[in-house]
Parts: structure tokens; sequence; C-alpha cells
């Protein structure tokens, strides 16, 4: 930034600060977009802020953020007294990954290049790490002085503790200690087995449970808790780099459906080295770790999830004592979505959402410690995450979807008398972070007619502090002359509603109909349909629309926040709800806009290109083309966590199992066929593809495929990308 301040005005006729470089000129018009801009890396308008933080002495935001609207992040700071930015670090080295990195990326979705990540010490308010791709930095962040490690280039997971004496790390599968007085590292716990691994999450904790950390330090750096994880019960999954010279293979303890997991346990020990004590629930059977949170010194929360997923167990422990007690369970006839948000307030008293109420919504709870329940929220709507606490505890901000299912808004809530106060005010999707002294608020939104803007509140005393903008200004979706999709609502035989996006061709004669493109993922525990500027600047839809066609998007039952009951309709039974819910919302397009019925094409990509398969080959009277992206072709091939979680096991669910594998439809495929599968996908192995390809064969049937040596789940790099929006553009073009 450069620091000169121009004035602007949007809509809403609010005055904010910004600097130049934030001017709308900077993004290109999507009058006739091309592939070539389909494959560009950020989308217009999707470069703003991210991980968003206020310093622990609330004297500072931080942000992860590209004044030149790259994908290349550098660390930025706003004072918060004389609300001047500034840059805090950038990265200038080339990239250079261990796998091991490479993995951590891959499970948290990480697009971004340069400064990816970075971390407060909790009480040391002047200290941030901050990973480099050739060294680890300490940067005080008042007085600018540096403190680079070279020797801890490529750890796993650093870790700067609370009074920023110490990083706590991983290396070569052991847990590690630097001391940043002393220059001198140690270990914490040394494996001696390659298939023993200390302080990092197992790979399903990390893909399907969001828990991306395998150790947690306690508040006053005292004790450690550590994941102790054993692969030696899952064989081995190769994947073999064929485009690599010299080619080599690549291992991975994958735990298939109703196979082995990795064998996981808990232990404490001091900081400084000693004893561990290891946490044991065995009377529960087989669980899985879902998180660790520190309370005190004398008190660690730990929630474990039963392997069927029908039981939480929320467990506390006493390092000091070494005593462990149950603070409550929770149980489901399905499965339990988990949470990570949990608060202990002053009183002892535990803050978390559940969805183990009446109304089968998630909402705020507080559990006593005497087992006392106090539901503080409730309705036909979902609490998606709580923001923060005030320091008395009398106030909650939370994100919800109280005014809509397409919308999220942020609330200030008592938690004596349930009151709820709405904070946003703008339609859209409303993200916030709050400072610890309940100050300062980021409010960060966008809608299908704007794109993200990231504004600074003072909270309580919104009239007479104007906000803050911070990063670029939102750009307008009329200004890249661009169409927002229709959101629809279609009104099912049974009452229930599904939302859908429409995206208009550009030009259509009159009295003719425009082919359909379904554009799909079905899956549950995502939502796609929501009034976000994500939806109105996918490039593949838009380009579509612009040639003719008509794109719908509907989340189907299944998908998220949208209650336990919408959801749980796919129990046991993928490939069955979620097609028939696709195909009604079809007729329904084709009574309210001029479709072609003849002629509808559907592509997706993970659970969607699953979709694809299936509606290909369950449906061949209504799907003609389509392009299925990194497909599973049969859920006995993906992991335990997320397929048990909504299929039990083969044993106990065959049937479903049968039913929802699309090779046992492929005699039925009759349209056109495009296949897109990275061969080095570690999530939905290139195996999927393969089996499906025999099945093609088999049956004597035509497709196309497009395998992509170097890439994994998540396609990456420029030439990857525009290679996709080619192959799938044209095959549309051609066949429908």
């Amino acid at each position: 930034m450069t620091g000169l301040d121009f004035v602007f005005s949007y809509p809403m006729r609010r005055l904010y600060r910004t600097s130049r470089e934030g001017s709308l000129t900077d993004v290109q018009s999507l009058e006739h977009i091309t592939w070539e801009r389909i494959a560009q890396v950020p989308a217009p308008g999707m470069q703003f802020p991210i991980q968003l933080r206020f310093s622990p002495d609330n004297t500072l935001l931080t942000y992860l953020y590209s004044p030149s609207r790259s994908a290349q992040l550098s660390l930025w700071a706003l004072d918060l007294a004389s609300q001047e930015p500034r840059q805090l670090a950038g990265e200038t080295s080339l990239e250079s990954r261990t796998l091991e990195e490479e993995l951590r990326r891959e499970r948290q979705r990480i697009p971004w290049e340069g400064i990816t990540t970075y971390q407060f010490a909790h009480q040391g308010a002047d200290y941030v790490l901050i990973p480099h791709s050739s060294s680890l930095e300490v940067l005080n962040v008042k007085t600018m002085e540096r403190d680079v490690i070279e020797s801890l280039q490529g750890v796993e997971d650093p870790y700067l503790t609370p009074k920023a004496q110490s990083i706590v790390y991983v290396r070569e599968r052991s847990l590690w200690v630097f001391d940043l007085k002393t220059r001198q590292e140690r270990p914490l716990m040394l494996s001696e087995d390659p298939k023993t691994h200390y302080g990092i999450a197992e790979y399903v904790a990390q893909e399907e449970f969001d828990r991306a950390h395998g150790f947690f330090v306690s508040p006053e750096e005292t004790w450690i808790a550590f994941e102790e994880v054993n692969t030696a019960s899952i064989p081995e999954y190769a994947i073999l780099h064929m485009a690599d010279d010299p080619v080599f293979l690549e291992q991975h303890a994958y735990p298939f459906v109703g196979q082995a997991n990795a064998v996981t346990r808990l232990g404490v020990m001091p900081l400084g080295g000693g004893e561990v004590q290891w946490i044991t629930w065995e009377e529960f059977g087989e669980c899985y770790l879902i998180d660790v949170h520190w309370h005190t010194e004398q008190e660690m929360i730990v929630q474990i999830l039963t392997r069927d997923q029908k039981s939480l167990i929320v467990l506390g422990y006493n390092p000091v004592e070494q005593s462990r007690s149950v603070l409550w369970t929770e149980t489901a006839p399905d499965w339990i979505n988990i949470t990570h948000d949990l608060i202990v307030l002053h009183s002892g008293d535990i803050l978390t959402t559940s969805e183990n109420n009446p109304d089968g919504f998630r909402h705020l709870v507080i559990r006593s410690r005497d087992s006392q329940v106090r539901w503080i929220t409730q309705g036909p709507w979902m609490v998606t995450e709580i923001v923060g606490v005030s320091p008395d505890d009398h106030f909650v901000i939370i994100q919800a979807t109280k005014e809509s299912p397409l919308e999220r808004h942020i609330y200030q809530v008592d938690l004596l008398s349930g009151e709820m106060t709405r904070l946003s005010e703008e339609p859209g999707i409303h993200k916030a972070v709050v400072s610890s002294d309940f100050r300062w608020m980021i409010d960060q939104v966008s809608s299908l007619s704007m794109s993200t803007k990231t504004v600074l509140k003072r909270l309580g005393d919104s009239d007479s502090t104007k906000p803050v903008l911070i990063g670029h200004a939102p750009v307008e979706a009329n200004t890249l002359h661009v169409k927002p999709p229709e959101l629809v609502a279609i009104d099912m035989e049974d009452g229930t509603t599904l939302y859908g996006a429409v995206y208009r061709p550009d030009h259509i004669e009159p009295h003719t109909k425009a082919p359909v493109i379904v554009s799909v993922y079905g899956g549950p525990h995502a939502q796609l349909v929501t009034n976000t500027w994500a939806l109105t600047v996918d490039l593949q839809a838009q380009y579509f629309a612009q040639q003719g066609y008509f794109v719908i998007k509907v989340d189907n039952r299944g998908s998220a926040n949208r209650g336990k009951a919408f959801e749980q309709a796919l129990f046991h039974r993928f490939g069955t709800i979620e097609l028939d819910d696709q195909i009604a919302a079809l007729n329904w397009i084709h009574q309210h806009y001029p479709t072609d019925p003849t002629r509808v094409g559907i592509y997706g990509w993970s659970y969607g290109g699953y979709m694809t398969l299936t509606a290909l080959m369950k449906a061949p009277d209504v799907f003609k083309v389509g392009v299925a992206g990194a497909p599973v072709t049969d859920f006995r091939l993906y992991d335990t966590a997320y397929t048990e979680r909504y299929m039990g096991t083969d044993e106990t669910n065959h049937a479903g199992y049968e039913q929802a594998s699309v090779l046992n439809f492929v005699p039925e495929l009759e349209g056109k066929l495009l296949v897109i599968h990275g061969m080095i996908d570690e999530n939905v192995h290139f195996r999927h593809t393969a089996l499906l390809i025999d099945a093609l064969v088999a049956a004597h049937k035509d497709f196309s495929l497009l395998a992509l040596p170097k890439t994994r789940h998540m396609p990456r790099g420029f030439d990857v990308l525009y290679t996709i929006a080619r192959k799938r553009s044209e095959f549309f073009e051609t066949y429908l």
C-alpha cells in the first residue's frame, strides 16, 4: 500500500478509507470470457484479505493479502490507533516444498503462494511466527526485528508457544522443541518406527474432521498434549509418479471403508520434558480424536467420536491429578456433525453448538459442570460459527442463517436472555472476526452483485465512527459486464424447498429453446447455492452462458446448512435421493425457462464427478452429455471416516453400496462421457477411473479420457486449469 487515501462511494453511501491500489480499474471486463481467463487464479474480485486476526493486545489487525491481486500473498498489519497499513513480511524466494507440506496444502485446500499462514504467540503480543519456504521467521511486529531460523527449514506444523519462548514442530515423524534463547533443539518424542508418528494429525483427521494439528500446548507452556499415530495396520497404497524423472512411488497409509484405521492415542507430558501420561478411552470402543482444547494448566477438554460416528464423548482431563472425567455425551441414530466451536466461560460452563435438540438445527448451548443444559438459540435456522465471546461472558457474536439459508449474517446474542441483535446490514454472505476486548469487528461480505468487501468497524459505535476498508475496493458485477445468476426456490411435491442458481444465456432467439448444463456437487457437507460473489465469478458457468447455454446449480437434499432432517435424507443411500432432486429441479427449470429437455448436460468434480456418472448411467433418458472430474466410482474404495459416516460399511449396508456404485450401471450408459482425473490424486485415487475404464471397455462403451499425470485432487497451475477448461468446453460444444 502507498498510504495515499481517497474516498469513494458504494450503494449504501457510506464513506471508507482505502488506498490507490484498490481501484476498480484493476479488474478486467468479463464481457467475453476465454479459456485463458477461466484458468487464471484468483478469479476477478476473489483476491481479498484472508486469515484476519487481531493481535493479542488488540493494537493491530493482521492479514494475508496481495496488493497486485495475484495469488502471491504477503503479511500485512493495520495499526488500530492510526489506521495505517504496512507490510510486515513477504516471500521472495522460489517455492520448494517437502512432500509432507504439499500434502498438508491439499488437505487444507490452499490455492495461494507466498506466505500462506502465520501465528501470534498468544501471550507474547509482539511476536509472530512466519513459515517461509527456506526458513522460519519470528517477527517482532513492534520493532520489526526478525529472527530467521534457517535450520528449521521444512519442518511440519511449526507452532510458536504462548510466551514466545520456543517453537514446537514435527520433523521426520518426531516431535521437537526449539528454544529461541539458547538456540538448542531437543526431542520431545522420538519415533524409531517408520509407521509411528508423533504430533501429526492422521489423514482422516485432516481430510474429514478439519483437525490440522496433532499437538496442543497449554496456555502457560507447562504441558503439551500430542497424538501418537501408528499406521502399521493399514496396508500402504502406492501412487506412481509416471511423469517424473526418475519415476517414483509415493506410499500412503489410506484407510479404506470397513478396514483398519490408524491406531491413535493422546499423550500429555511437561513441555520441558518428562514422563508421558496416556489418556485412554477403551470403554467407548474405537474412536476418532476430534479436538483438544486447553482451558487451564489443570484442565484440557478432549472430544472423541466413536467409529460409527453416532456417539460424541467430551472428556475432561487434569494432568496434575492425572484424572479423567466424562463431561457429556451426544448420540444420534444416523451420525453426528462435529464442531470445533467450544469455549469455556469464566464460570466453568462450556459454550458450544449442537444439532442434538428438538429443532434438529445447530444452535448455541451452554453445558454446566453439573450436567445442566441450557439452549440459547432456537428455530429452523443454523448457527454456523461462534465468532467470539465478550470479556464479561455476557454476549457472544455468531454467524447464522436466521434470515435465509442463502445468506449468512452476524448477530450479537445475550447469553442470559437469548436476545439477538443483527450486526450486519447488507444482503449476502458475512464473515466476522472480533477483537478479544470486543471493541473491534471485521465484517467481510460479498453478494451476487458485489465482490468481497472487508470492513473494520467499532462495536457499539457504528454511528460516530466511519468503517475502514481493508484491502481492495469491492467491484460490482455490472462493472465487469457479467450477469449474476438468478436464485430460485423450487417447491417439491412433498413440501421440501430446494434452492438453485440459474445462469441465463447471453442470447437466445425468440420462440427457441436453449440447451441446459447442470453444474453439480450433490454430496453432503457442502452448499453451492448462496448469495455470494463466488457464484457470479464461476467463469466456467458464465462461459457456457455466453455460448448460449442455460447453466443451473441446485442444492439437493443431503447438502449442508438446512438442518439435520434435510441432510439426513441421503443416509445409507448415496446416488439415489440426490439424483431424484436434481431431475425434479431440472423439470422445474424446463417449466419456467425456455430450455430444451432433449439437450441436457452435466458436469462436476469429486462428489460432483460421481453425480455426473450417476446421472448419465441411471437417467440416460435425461442426461445426454457429461464431464466427470475426479469421480468416486465405488465408495468401498473411499476412506473410512467420510463414507462410513453416511453409508455405514459394506457389511452393514451392502445393498446401499451396490446401488451407489456406478460400476454396476455402466451398461446403461448412452450419452457422451469425458472423464478428467489427476493420476497422483491421493484423495480420490485414479484407481476409481481405472476401474471405470475397465468396465466401459468390457461393456463396449465409447468414452473420452483426460488423464493429468502431475495433478492431485485439487487441480493447480495455469496449464492444467486451461486444459481442463478447454477440454470441458469443447466437449459440450461438440456434443450438446
